[in-house]
């Protein structure tokens, strides 16, 4: 989504790209391209996964400090404050860049109170791609409700499959599809969670573009993780964009991205005993889900690259002016 919003801003022919997936094993083309990027290009976006920092950040704080690159850290997800506890060495490089967007205002006040003296807030946001998303539907009986992430335990997709089955021996008539890509790990557990939960059923993946449409055809959206360093889920982006209110835990950022009542609803985190409570609570509702339906299409302008163009092109053109 960044690249697409630089393209934009700036055309493609001046858009550079490293591609550093896999870096390990494709060190001659990540090497050419790092080099052609750092000699042709002042200004130098960066993304990059917890590995990915350990290698590159202290090459990008080279070059920020001695070939005056212009750096901008753009953070996916909320996981760098305890990295910089366990290294606290990148402080000194992520000081050198220009600066350090991250998608949480909570994460902005960690990241300076370890001195991280540039880290400024920056929403993730999501191309809608002309999807067109009616602010009011019909909600009844046949209730579909899905989970779209990572199928693994600790996204609590068992718990969201065994609390629709068990709302379905209470005689609510609804069901659950699950999307996204299997972990190893959990592909035997998976499986036999589905031989028992008749009224679940795996769908595969989605590409990334195709997850707004994917998800505004379904009632709600479930979202019961169990993982602690969850951070700002672009399954959450994707299902407000899609007017889908969400029943979910209360991870560490759910009160920056969710309201009670307004995009659904949420409960305690570690709790999904919880889960079929606040389900039924969202079933009793009937078309009353509408309010909430407004309140998650509201909610998603804050995560429309129309909330961060702004920002980027002030960021860079103003460095530019003032070199």
């Amino acid at each position: 989504m960044m690249y697409r919003l630089l393209c934009e801003l700036y055309g493609e022919e001046n858009v550079v790209v490293v591609e550093t997936k896999d870096y390990r094993h494709n060190a001659p083309r990540v090497v050419a391209q790092t080099v052609r990027c750092l000699l042709t290009c002042r200004d130098v976006f960066v993304s990059l996964s917890r590995n990915g920092r350990k290698a590159f950040f202290p090459l990008l704080s080279f070059a920020a400090r001695h070939l005056h690159t212009r750096v901008y850290h753009n953070l996916i997800g909320g996981w760098l404050a305890q990295d910089l506890e366990e290294c606290p060495q990148q402080v000194s490089y992520l000081n050198d860049f220009r600066v350090n967007w991250v998608e949480s205002h909570q994460l902005v006040g960690k990241l300076e109170e370890l001195g991280v003296g540039n880290a400024e807030f920056l929403p993730n946001f999501k191309y809608l791609d002309g999807t067109e998303v009616p602010e009011s539907r019909y909600y009844g009986p046949g209730y579909r409700f899905c989970t779209f992430s990572r199928v693994q335990e600790l996204k609590g997709i068992g718990d969201a499959m065994d609390t629709v089955e068990k709302l379905c021996s209470e005689g609510l008539d609804c069901c659950l599809d699950v999307y996204g890509p299997i972990d190893p790990s959990y592909k035997e557990e998976f499986e036999t969670a589905l031989s028992r939960c008749v009224h679940a059923e795996y769908k595969g993946c989605v590409a990334p573009e195709k997850s707004v449409q994917a998800i505004a055809s379904y009632d709600a959206l479930l979202f019961p993780t169990k993982w602690k360093p969850e951070g700002i889920p672009g399954t959450i982006i994707d299902a407000l964009a899609a007017g889908v209110p969400v029943i979910a835990a209360k991870w560490q950022y759910y009160d920056e991205m969710l309201e009670d009542g307004v995009t659904g609803f949420g409960y305690g985190f570690g709790n999904n005993e919880l889960l079929a409570d606040e389900i039924k609570k969202f079933i009793e509702l009937g078309n009353g889900a509408n309010e909430l339906r407004k309140g998650c299409l509201a909610r998603a302008v804050a995560y429309s690259p129309e909330a961060v163009s702004d920002v980027v092109a002030a960021a860079v053109d103003g460095e530019r002016l003032r070199d």
